[in-house]
């Protein structure tokens, strides 16, 4: 009878060991601020039900403030490094990488940030974007349309002519150029000083990077005028994924992609309309929204940065085809 006890006791002690060292424990690399939106209203969620649905196979720990790095141009290395087995990646950020992203940086194109992080995932899906095969990816976002915030009044377009604006890619150098302005580049964490000290006239943003970096301490006007969206994204290392039990596996499976898009996007619509509608009451700050022959008028103007990067390339014109439908489909469903 002692005998039979001690084995099962015995077997028990095993099944615990073994039970607890199948539990994976991934760690999920953000750079950005513990308090910032897109960690508290997605990231961490989304780590949080995976766990749940994991069935005790997964302990996802999101390590923000740049707990495991703070470069953001070294995610993917980090990733690729096994520092960290998902992590949160600005993929501009990794140029000569991602060579069909942009297509998401065309002016005007995309018209907010639900519709563009849709399309992105669908158009990925479809193995039609570049550079992302080598990750397990779980997401894939568009930001709001980049618009314009100044320390000078700029209540038209033309306004816009001659002056210095913080630029970030090809294409939205482009796009500044086509508008008259000046383009420069410059890291964003730069910008608050730079337009302080009159050394630029302005950047390109959305309002919550607008906000989230300072920049809006020193920009009292804002012009929304749309151009191009950056795209950003939730990657795995692929092998760390294709080692996982079935039901890790599926329970990541089951929280990414497009309704993970949706979310990231609704974030980011909310909080930009939020922040545009505390800057319309403070009496320090002009919102000059366009009408619609202002709206027709900028298109004009920034057609030819459309008709030349669709030219430069036969898959180009593959791309924005495509991503069009992808827009037009999101519209209609909503």
């Amino acid at each position: 009878m002692n005998r039979m006890l001690f084995a099962a006791t015995a077997l028990a002690a095993v099944s615990i060991g073994s039970g607890a060292s199948a539990q994976e424990k991934l760690k999920f690399a953000v750079f950005t601020p513990d308090n910032e939106m897109t960690h508290q209203i997605v990231m961490k969620p989304w780590a949080e039900r995976v766990n749940k649905d994991s069935g005790g196979t997964l302990d996802i720990q999101t390590f923000a403030n740049g707990a495991l790095g703070r470069n953001p141009a070294l995610q993917t290395k980090m990733l690729q490094d096994g520092v960290a087995d998902i992590a949160w990646v600005i993929p501009s950020y990794t140029p000569g990488v991602y060579l069909d992203d942009d297509v998401f940086e065309l002016p005007n194109v995309i018209q907010d940030s639900v519709e563009g992080s849709v399309a992105a995932w669908k158009m990925l899906q479809k193995g039609q974007l570049r550079g992302y095969d080598q990750f397990y990816m779980i997401g894939l976002f568009t930001s709001s349309p980049y618009t314009f915030h100044t320390n000078y009044a700029v209540r038209k377009a033309e306004d816009l002519k001659g002056k210095k604006i913080r630029a970030v890619g090809t294409i939205s150098t482009e796009s500044i150029k086509a508008l008259g302005a000046v383009p420069e580049g410059m890291p964003f964490p730069q910008l608050p000083e730079a337009i302080s000290r009159g050394v630029i006239d302005g950047t390109t943003g959305h309002p919550i990077a607008v906000y989230d970096f300072g920049v809006s301490k020193v920009t009292n006007y804002h012009y929304l005028g749309k151009i191009g969206t950056v795209t950003l994204g939730i990657f795995m290392n692929k092998a760390k994924f294709d080692s996982l039990p079935a039901q890790a596996k599926a329970a990541i499976e089951k929280h990414k992609g497009e309704a993970l898009s949706r979310a990231f996007g609704k974030m980011s619509e909310d909080r930009n309309s939020e922040l545009i509608a505390e800057w319309k009451k403070d009496s320090k700050r002009l919102v000059v929204e366009q009408d619609k022959d202002q709206m027709a008028a900028w298109d004009k103007t920034l057609a030819p940065v459309l008709s030349t990067w669709e030219a430069a390339d036969a898959r180009n014109k593959t791309l924005l085809t495509s991503m069009r439908q992808e827009l037009g489909s999101s519209r209609t469903s909503k």
